[in-house]
């Protein structure tokens, strides 16, 4: 209940989904071979007539279904180093207009579970789509790790209340897993016979590892949005005449560099 009045008390609604995807490779093996798969999510607080829905490939709302679905066939594996289509918008789906932060989380787990720093999420390669008129980084709040977007134009609401706003272009274009990791093999001499001859066990470094990448989407109102940002973000921005929104402590519209 504490937590429920708290977003009540600020001009935000917290639509959180994410996805999860394991790579997976056998000892020996000479190619890995990656496959996923995803929860499912449908937590929503409606705060004020404010609504946000994350929309994956197209206008499909991710509510109460996987991120990262249609990427394969039926029982076919992820590539190594393969781009798959993953475009990621919002859709405002309250009844007034409404700014948007998007936050992306990239990160490893061991074969234990147990988050894994020394792999870089960098390998972990989402394509954004940035420009100077729509999606900016907040350099200083995005790390490795963390990834904050926000969208610089007001949302346009929906004052009939059917939840078919405003859209805006897609944050990403596809993801992609580094092919490096194809080459990270760890080799180890069992025996050596008679003539010299050595069996030897190939073992990808990563056997058992996966890879989580989450999404978290949410929107402050338009009206005062210097303020409301403030309050719901704890960023000062400043808002043009036109309504364009700028960050205060700068932005970035060029994305990380790609492995």
């Amino acid at each position: 209940m504490r937590k429920r009045r708290k977003l009540w008390a600020k001009p935000a609604l917290l639509f959180p989904l994410s996805a999860v995807l394991l790579l997976m490779s056998t000892v020996g093996s000479t190619r890995a071979a990656l496959t996923y798969y995803s929860d499912n999510y449908g937590v929503q607080v409606e705060v004020a007539g404010i609504g946000v829905t994350l929309l994956e490939n197209g206008d499909r709302p991710v509510t109460d279904g996987a991120l990262l679905t249609g990427m394969t066939g039926e029982g076919e594996n992820l590539v190594l180093g393969k781009k798959y289509e993953e475009e990621l918008s919002v859709r405002n789906s309250g009844e007034i207009d409404t700014y948007v932060r998007v936050i992306l989380w990239k990160s490893w787990k061991d074969a234990q579970g147990k988050k894994d720093t020394a792999l870089s999420p960098e390998l972990i390669d989402l394509r954004l789509n940035l420009s100077a008129g729509g999606w900016v980084i907040d350099p200083a709040a995005s790390t490795k790790e963390r990834t904050v977007l926000y969208y610089k134009k007001p949302l346009a609401g929906d004052p009939q209340g059917d939840g078919s706003g405003g859209i805006t272009p897609a944050l990403c274009s596809a993801i992609r897993i580094d092919p490096s990791l194809r080459s990270s093999v760890k080799k180890t001499v069992l025996r050596t016979d008679k003539d010299g001859n050595q069996t030897v066990r190939t073992e990808y470094e990563y056997d058992g590892y996966s890879f989580e990448v989450k999404a978290e989407v949410d929107a402050v109102q338009a009206r005062s949005a210097a303020d409301a940002v403030r309050s719901a973000w704890g960023v000062e921005v400043q808002i043009a005449a036109d309504g364009t929104l700028s960050l205060a402590s700068g932005e970035s519209t060029v994305p990380p560099e790609n492995p």
